[in-house]
């Protein structure tokens, strides 16, 4: 959400669900992991837009009252820029893997290699708590 977002003073359940919802989805898909752990709870968000990527979704925040539910560490790389900051779900939303498939030959290549190492290196570090 950006800075000063009012959600910021109520971080309730009720108040999370009361917001508009922007969602990350190249597919356009407005269903998201969120959507499935509020559903467990039968409860609901209203999501207002989707975007194809986590940096759009930024540029968005910033300039609007919606708030995303986006990877922890992205945020803390990132956020700050934007005027956008980041505080944990008020109900447990589930980690995400990510899995790389590539032939050995594609490995190779120098820069996919580092590209799979770094990927390999930000899974191990802990993401940073949020406030």
């Amino acid at each position: 959400m950006r800075a000063g977002h009012p959600f910021a003073k109520d971080r309730s359940l009720r108040g999370y669900c009361a917001q508009r919802h922007l969602v990350v989805s190249q597919s356009g898909d407005p269903s998201g992991f969120a959507d499935v752990a509020l559903a467990r709870r039968n409860l609901t968000r209203q999501v207002s837009l989707t975007v194809p990527n986590f940096h759009f979704a930024l540029a968005i925040l910033s300039d609007s009252d919606l708030v995303a539910a986006m990877p922890r560490q992205f945020v803390a790389r990132y956020g700050a820029r934007h005027g956008v900051v980041a505080v944990d779900a008020p109900l447990p939303l589930r980690r995400f893997r990510l899995h790389v498939v590539a032939p050995k030959v594609a490995l190779m290549d120098a820069g996919l290699s580092w590209l799979v190492k770094s990927l390999e290196q930000a899974a191990r570090t802990p993401a940073p708590r949020l406030v």
